[in-house]
Order: structure tokens, then sequence, then C-alpha cells
């Protein structure tokens, strides 16, 4: 599931730095993933450049691209309201860390993978969910979904659900073992630095 998160993430996040004059895809769905998906995955998987550049690439682009609070409230679930400002601010640092980290040690997984965008329904309130699949280079797809929400500075994405898997449910699930398991917050936040200090590119 991860290798199909991280793909679909590069291949959405990899245009954001072109066509910078036309601005309708920050606030309208399909334009924002055709937007992303248009430039292919040229300014990070295919680039000739080091690890540690891709890397910092893809924190650039995943900060533009993704939600990054609003997911840290949602993986944490209840335990958030609980948290202290300090540990908040610590966990979204480094789950940001951690998720950076841990993708950009796939980039060399990338065989030529693109995405096709199929349509969107509403989701919630004020939400869209726009339907997706990931073709690899042999015809055959993966079912991906985006669920963006509309924020002051354009549209964010809040989860990704590969095969009806969903990225932020999946880390909430694995966060709340570990919060029940290993001291609350404390525990986690000593879990993902480690996790930090072992993924970190050299």
């Amino acid at each position: 599931m991860m290798r199909a998160v991280l793909f679909s993430a590069l291949l959405i996040m990899s245009g954001t730095q072109t066509n910078a004059a036309d601005e309708a895809w920050k606030t309208d769905p399909t334009a924002f993933i055709h937007h992303f998906a248009q430039a292919g995955i040229d300014d990070i998987l295919t680039a000739d450049i080091d690890t540690v550049e891709k890397t910092a690439r893809f924190r650039t682009l995943f900060n533009q691209g993704f939600d990054i609070p609003a997911i840290s409230r949602f993986v944490i679930g209840r335990t958030w309201r609980r948290t202290s400002d300090s540990d908040k601010e610590a966990f979204i640092a480094l789950f940001e860390d951690v998720i950076v980290y841990t993708w950009s040690r796939r980039f060399n997984e990338y065989t030529g993978q693109t995405i096709k965008v199929l349509g969107t329904s509403p989701d919630g309130k004020t939400g869209t969910l726009v339907d997706s699949v990931i073709v690899d280079d042999a015809g055959q797809t993966i079912s991906a979904q985006w669920r963006l929400r509309q924020r002051e500075e354009g549209l964010r994405i809040v989860d990704i659900i590969i095969e009806g898997v969903s990225m932020s449910i999946t880390y909430r699930q694995d966060y709340a073992s570990v919060i029940r398991q290993q001291g609350g917050m404390t525990g986690l936040l000593d879990l993902l630095g480690k996790q930090v200090v072992e993924n970190a590119p050299s």
C-alpha cells in the first residue's frame, strides 16, 4: 500500500512548479489533480539529482500539497485534545519527517507509473473525493482516491485511499496502538524520533 501511496503522491505533487500563472487548479478539484499529474515525475523521481536533493524537493512539495496539521489531528484522534501545545508541535514535525524520509527511501522503486483521473464526488459538506487509477507500464491499475479540502491558500489533500485502504486511518490505528502500549504521547514521540534517525538520508 505505502508504495502505491508514495507514487500517487509524487505523481500528483511533481507538477506544483508548472503553469504558475494559471491558478484555476487551486480551487477546482479536477484541475488540481490534472495540474499536478500533467508535469509527470520530472522534478523528483527521474531528476538527475542526488537523494538528499530529491528528499528536500519532496518535503517542499509535500507541504504544498497536503494539510499536514489537519492530518496530524486526525491520526492522533481524541488524544489530541489532551496533548500539550509543545507535544502537538513536536508530533507534527516528527510526523512530517517520518513520512518524508520513509517515502524518500523508495524513490528508486519507480518504474513508470502514471495517474488517470476518473471523476469527482462530494465528500461531506465542503470536501471533494477525486477518483483516479495508477497505471503501471504493463497496463495494470490500482485505484487511488484523493480526499481534498478547500483552505485559504487553495486545495489540500487530507487523505489518500489506495484500493479502499485509507492512509490516514492506517496511521491513526498504528499510532493509537503505540499510545496505548508505550506510555501515551511521550512513547509515540520517542518512537517517531527513532524512526526519523533510522530513515534520514545520509
